[in-house]
């Protein structure tokens, strides 16, 4: 049993917001680490896909950060045996296992033909989902090279998606 006590953070004020230097609150970062296969093999999925940027390669050469749309998302390279994928599928027919974003229209669209010009296969072809519902939203799903599944989606009717 552990006693934990959370006290609210203090922000001075000479210290910056992640985007706005008058407020006292920051950005929040979402942070994901998944397994690759092929650390470079990755790394190049992600630049020339996602228009991903690395932050920080490790020392060994055998993990990267990546800017993911403003997160950070973390690859670590391991042996095939040690990559152990799940491949099931939730009741929706999207995989069970994956990360992804959610995007404005005109950036879904564009990320949509910057996958298709790059002939990546998309596990889950870009579609609408859930249409009518309040939760309606374009989606789209790809496999990076280690096979982690990223969904890309965009929703129609909302901004308040969380």
């Amino acid at each position: 049993m552990y006693n934990i006590v959370a006290t609210k953070p203090v922000i001075e004020d000479n210290q910056k917001a992640a985007n706005d230097s008058d407020s006292k609150t920051f950005k929040q970062i979402f942070h994901l680490s998944l397994s690759s296969l092929n650390i470079e093999n990755t790394r190049n999925f992600y630049e020339s896909n996602f228009d991903c940027k690395a932050r920080r390669i490790t020392k060994s050469g055998k993990g990267i950060h990546l800017d993911f749309f403003g997160h950070q998302l973390t690859f670590v390279e391991v042996s095939p045996e040690r990559h152990n994928q799940i491949s099931e599928k939730n009741e929706h027919g999207s995989p069970l296992v994956h990360f992804g974003t959610a995007l404005p229209y005109y950036l879904w669209f564009n990320i949509k033909e910057r996958l298709e010009r790059n002939n990546v296969n998309f596990c889950i072809k870009p579609h609408l989902k859930f249409p009518g519902e309040q939760h309606e939203h374009h989606v789209m799903f790809v496999k990076d090279p280690s096979g982690n599944a990223i969904e890309i989606k965009s929703f129609t009717q909302t901004h308040d998606w969380l």
